[in-house]
């Protein structure tokens, strides 16, 4: 018994279904890829775990813990002032530059006001994302002297779109760092 050639043609619909399967497929792939892991979405990562508190001591003697906030496709830092607490009336910012001392642990909270933004820097392995009203934090340790940008890296995928620098990350020696910091808290206290 032979079987006719009409019935062993696939219907044009069944066709498009298995493209647009094959297409989902290499999309998730790529994506999977790009993110390496599921830990950057579900929190499970290292970099996602709960900040440790400042108290009142010393700024370098534990994690320095700071607030970034995205606004407007830009950071802003917000540091803990002379009591060495943030979220107190000495707090002190910083706008699009986060300060911070050589050989740290360094603990972000980030936190968001108007869009989904990530913290991104290659070089020093960043990478988090900031929700509005949800805070994230990012946990590393400041390995070497210089200057490092904070890359946009839009969720939309669309590049033209944003500015491609939302701050940047400058790592001081512990003096020059201590000297910067002691200037911020002799200066004009903003709580904005």
């Amino acid at each position: 018994m032979l079987v006719s050639s009409a019935n062993c043609m696939r219907t044009p619909i069944a066709t498009l279904l298995y493209v647009g399967f094959i297409i989902t497929l290499i999309v998730f792939c790529v994506a999977l890829l790009y993110f390496r892991s599921f830990d950057f979405y579900f929190g499970t990562a290292e970099n996602s775990s709960v900040p440790m508190a400042m108290g009142n001591r010393h700024l370098l003697s534990a994690p320095v813990v700071i607030e970034a906030r995205g606004k407007r496709f830009e950071w802003s830092f917000r540091y803990p002032g002379r009591d060495g607490e943030l979220g107190t009336a000495d707090d002190f910012r910083s706008h699009k530059e986060l300060h911070l001392p050589l050989e740290t642990d360094v603990v972000l909270k980030l936190e968001s006001d108007d869009f989904i933004y990530i913290m991104s820097n290659p070089e020093l392995g960043l990478k988090q994302i900031a929700v509005p009203e949800l805070t994230h934090t990012l946990k590393f340790y400041t390995a070497r002297i210089g200057p490092f940008e904070l890359l946009a890296d839009p969720l939309c995928g669309w590049r033209p779109l944003h500015d491609d620098l939302m701050g940047r990350v400058i790592i001081h020696s512990v003096t020059d760092f201590n000297d910067w910091f002691k200037k911020m808290v002799a200066g004009p206290i903003t709580n904005q």
